[in-house]
């Protein structure tokens, strides 16, 4: 069966992932689209060929089965709740909102009502990661540390990443990947946050972050990310025996063939990974999980307050400037 999707947000992802997607998709059409603007929602209408357009109250109430939620991440908590309530699904962009207990009532809704949210950390869903979790398995030997960068030149004054009330900083926009990316690699939670975040005094919010977490036994991972750096977007592994790293680990165009490099006995072996568009590969994955064809890969409401969780620890640590440790927030 396939699923009616309504929008909410004109957005830049929107257009580049979402719509090229649904063009080739058999899973999901596009069921609504929603803005702030009303000549914007019947533009995008016609231009994406979906006829009903409107405001987001007027799309989460219409027939459509699932929402995807593009919306700046200081929104996500109210249209989101409001989804769910209307007994929608919900795909929700990253970061799924601006703190742990935001983040609470929006699980605890969709429990309530029976539906699904997932946070869109699509970078997850790239082959290339499991790829990565095989060779730490064959080649790595004992896992170690974890470096995880992610940066890009400053944004303009008047991108939304800039405005506190919509959610903006670093942190939130750009930092979620590589946390997520070392709880993917480490396959656990960590146990202790030590983080620090500087702030750019013109518009109040973070425009770097550096980031110590331990993981169990002895485990260790590095994060830095910024708003005002050179392009970088890559995690490595060391381990007792080798090193992994990546060439493009978070933003993955899908036309984009990456590589991962093994560094082992003096040699450097580069595995090429073909490009796939890891965007249509979530999108698709939710869908069938909302419609019950495959069984849930791993439990997305539970997954995005771990990642919540670890959110509010850094932020914590650096308003407090001390170590926190993930088992404080409750």
């Amino acid at each position: 069966m396939t699923q009616k999707i309504g929008l909410l947000g004109c957005s830049n992802i929107a257009k580049k992932s979402f719509f090229p997607h649904l063009e080739k998709t058999k899973l999901a059409k596009t069921g609504f689209i929603g803005s702030r603007s009303l000549s914007k929602a019947k533009a995008w209408a016609d231009k994406y060929d979906c006829k009903n357009f409107g405001s987001y109250d007027e799309v989460i109430n219409s027939d459509v089965d699932a929402v995807y939620n593009s919306l700046p991440i200081g929104l996500h908590e109210e249209w989101t709740v409001k989804a769910l309530k209307a007994g929608k699904h919900v795909l929700c962009e990253k970061s799924s909102t601006t703190s742990f207990v935001s983040s609470m009532r929006m699980v605890n809704a969709a429990r309530e009502n029976n539906k699904r949210i997932l946070e869109a950390l699509s970078f997850r869903f790239h082959p290339q990661h499991e790829k990565i979790r095989a060779l730490i398995s064959s080649k790595l030997g004992d896992l170690q540390n974890y470096y995880g960068i992610y940066g890009f030149p400053s944004p303009s004054e008047d991108d939304f990443r800039w405005q506190k009330e919509l959610g903006g900083g670093v942190l939130n926009d750009v930092t979620c990947y590589p946390i997520c990316a070392s709880r993917l690699i480490f396959q656990t939670e960590p146990l202790s946050v030590l983080s620090h975040m500087d702030f750019d005094k013109r518009f109040d919010v973070d425009k770097s972050v550096d980031i110590i977490l331990e993981y169990p036994n002895h485990k260790t991972a590095f994060i830095s990310s910024g708003f005002d750096n050179y392009y970088q977007s890559k995690y490595s592994i060391w381990g007792s025996e080798a090193r992994i790293s990546t060439k493009r680990a978070y933003a993955v165009p899908p036309n984009y063939e990456t590589s991962i490099f093994l560094d082992q006995d003096d040699k450097i072996l580069e595995i090429t990974i073909d490009p796939v568009d890891q965007f249509g590969i979530m999108f698709d994955i939710f869908c069938n999980v909302i419609t019950k064809r495959i069984e849930n890969p791993y439990d997305f409401e539970n997954d995005l307050l771990n990642q919540a969780k670890l959110m509010e620890s850094v932020r914590i640590s650096n308003h407090e400037k001390r170590l926190v440790y993930l088992s404080e927030i409750k």
